[in-house]
């Protein structure tokens, strides 16, 4: 129980009350958690300001504390806290230390300039539709990054990254630049990083391509978008295992694509499940066979080859996402399905955000020489090129082999920061809170019972620092299955335990309340 305080008297409301009365109150004056145009923390700050200029809420009413109407509307703390932080502001509410917010006196109050009088004052245009869907649509990103890096799932050792090879590279750049380095680039990249790229694919992973068929870009979701520009009109149908990267979800559906489900077994993508789908206009498929995300399944080399077959007799491409294959195929490597291509059926694409840190934005695309001319002028009327200097770096990166011996080191750092983090779980949690199995890659998965709510979870983990992402959010359908998809080598051994045994107690507060 918890109370609001009006002018002299004590009311007290439960918490099924605060959902029914407040929440419907706030909803009925301009709140929505789905729909597009404004971050959140302004939508509840605006739903707040509308029901106290209408005297829905009144002066002296006590705002509920923020940790329980983030519990209640199903939002993160921090967008609560930034949403009294306006009213606060704009002098809607007021504070009292160790009690809690008040809305304050509005009467001959001149209201301050702000993001909502700005918005007033301005008629904007709509937003797009495809605008709109990527709202609607993206449910992993944005996720209180802020807040910490552990466990964010997808993260590298970063404090293995090699900085002083990295500035003496940079430093060797700018000391020897010419003033023609400075004017406009080779839209697909420069030429020697990608030859460089073509000569690590083919010592790293066997594959055979010309250089001309690499386009360097700034990781797996701008890959995804040049192939969806290039190939994906309204309506037509692109297959996706299920569950699935949810943000590769989200550049299909801003295309009108109809996303087609297709489940998983031991040895990856079920053909017997492809077998089912009755397609009308089928364009593409997304796989992540090294290390299906988020699941951890390895597609074998045998599906790899049906897979194959059943894009060719279904006039369909392929598009490859070798998703952490730098950790999943180091010891006992299985040919990428671009490898196993004859018929020039497969996009490839890689990154090197995973193996160095996100912020370096770099990766690459391998199209079929067929699509090579449509993507560059694409990118010639749009995105240009790639800073040339990351590039040119990242080229001396590879020439002067600096990133096989990095390599090297995050294996081995990556294998025993995973070995510990499954060691100190496996001691702090519940036997119903079980890791599920995993040989590579830079995530695990915790499965949680069927009463637990993951989403819920997360988000009470995150108002701790802790990152991690709700697994039943990957699955294109609501489903049953509850877990945690957690990274663990971004941090150092003492911060993994530590955060560990926080994320216990929390789990422990929950499972009681």
């Amino acid at each position: 129980m918890f109370f609001y305080l009006s002018h002299t008297n004590f009311i007290f409301y439960s918490v099924s009350i605060l959902k029914t009365k407040l929440n419907s109150l706030l909803i009925s004056h301009g709140f929505s958690s789905t729909e597009g145009g404004q971050s959140l923390y302004v939508k509840l700050s605006n739903s707040f300001i509308n029901a106290i200029n209408k005297k829905k809420l009144v002066q002296g009413y006590q705002l509920p504390p923020t940790r329980l109407l983030a519990q209640d509307m199903g939002l993160s703390r921090s967008t609560v806290v930034k949403a009294y932080e306006i009213l606060c502001l704009e002098n809607y509410v007021y504070s009292v230390q160790g009690s809690g917010f008040y809305v304050n006196d509005i009467r001959n109050k001149k209201i301050k300039y702000s993001l909502r009088t700005q918005k007033e004052a301005t008629k904007y245009p709509d937003i797009s539709k495809r605008a709109t869907q990527f709202s609607a649509n993206v449910t992993l990103m944005n996720r209180g990054h802020e807040r910490g890096i552990a466990f964010r799932p997808g993260l590298p050792p970063l404090d293995v990254f090699p900085v002083r090879q990295w500035q003496k590279l940079t430093n060797n750049y700018w000391r020897d630049i010419k003033y023609s380095d400075m004017s406009y680039k080779h839209t697909l990249g420069l030429d020697c990083l990608r030859k460089n790229i073509a000569d690590y694919l083919k010592l790293y992973r066997n594959i055979q391509c010309d250089y001309s068929q690499i386009i360097i870009v700034t990781g797996s979701l701008h890959s995804l978008s040049i192939i969806g520009d290039l190939l994906i009109n309204a309506d037509d149908e692109v297959v996706v295992e299920n569950p699935t990267y949810a943000n590769a979800l989200a550049v299909f559906k801003s295309l009108k694509a109809r996303v087609i489900p297709t489940q998983i077994d031991s040895e990856g993508l079920s053909i017997s499940s492809l077998d089912k789908v009755k397609l009308k206009k089928g364009k593409l498929i997304y796989t992540t066979p090294s290390n299906q995300y988020p699941t951890g399944v390895q597609m074998s080399l045998k599906r790899r080859l049906e897979l194959l077959d059943w894009a060719k007799e279904n006039k369909m491409m392929i598009i490859e996402d070798d998703y952490d294959n730098e950790f999943s195929n180091w010891e006992s490597p299985i040919t990428s399905i671009f490898g196993l291509d004859k018929g020039h059926r497969v996009f490839y694409q890689g990154t090197f955000n995973k193996i160095l840190h996100p912020s370096i934005r770099l990766g690459y695309l391998i199209a079929p020489p067929h699509f090579v001319d449509s993507i560059k002028a694409m990118f010639e009327q749009s995105f240009r090129f790639i800073s040339p200097v990351t590039q040119k770096v990242m080229s001396d990166f590879i020439e002067k082999d600096y990133i096989n011996q990095h390599l090297r080191k995050v294996i081995q750092v990556v294998n025993e920061r995973k070995l510990f983090f499954v060691d100190q779980f496996q001691n702090l949690f519940d036997k119903n809170i079980k890791i599920q199995p995993a040989n590579q890659g830079l995530h695990l998965m915790a499965r949680l019972p069927d009463d637990m709510n993951d989403i819920e979870i997360t988000k009470v983990l995150m108002d701790d620092g802790i990152v991690s992402f709700p697994y039943s959010k990957y699955f294109l359908r609501n489903e049953k299955e509850k877990g945690l998809v957690m990274g663990f080598s971004s941090v150092s051994k003492p911060v993994i335990k530590q955060k560990l045994e926080k994320m216990s107690r929390t789990f422990y507060d929950y499972q009681r309340s």
